[in-house]
């Protein structure tokens, strides 16, 4: 029984970024990488421009979605309630606003693709979604690194 476990955790560990959260971005942005700094302040609602002067469009998903949590642990490293925290403190004190709330993966596939400037992300294992989006980024660390 220990060393069933044992390998199911392994096999848990091997799997987990085969299915994280993956970042999409509409064709129309041109940036070679999204750092993982570059993604927190963008989720974060404080990098506003792309680098090119294009406004940031960001689409999230429902807080008790569970793509939207994976996407907090994995890609941002923080927890959901931190986020929805700093969208408040920015509605509240009048300087920010709070993206925009989709209610599916396949309205936010949709919203990002025809939005120019947008950023979103979906569950991983999406073969099809570079021909919908146009390009598709996956934020967080390099491949190298793992």
């Amino acid at each position: 029984m220990r060393r069933l476990s044992t390998w199911m955790c392994l096999l848990g560990l091997c799997c987990a970024n085969v299915f994280a959260a993956q970042v999409i971005v509409n064709s129309s942005v041109e940036i070679a990488d999204i750092t993982p700094k570059d993604l927190k302040l963008i989720f974060a609602m404080q990098k506003l421009y792309w680098s090119d002067g294009q406004k940031i469009q960001v689409f999230v998903l429902p807080s008790n979605s569970p793509i939207h949590e994976e996407f907090c642990y994995q890609q941002l490293e923080m927890m959901p309630y931190v986020l929805r925290h700093r969208w408040d403190r920015l509605v509240f004190s009048g300087v920010g606003e709070r993206p925009v709330t989709l209610d599916s993966e396949a309205q936010m596939r949709e919203k990002v693709a025809s939005t120019p400037g947008a950023i979103g992300y979906v569950s991983g294992g999406g073969g099809a979604l570079a021909v919908e989006v146009g390009i598709e980024r996956q934020g967080g660390q390099d491949e190298a690194e793992h």
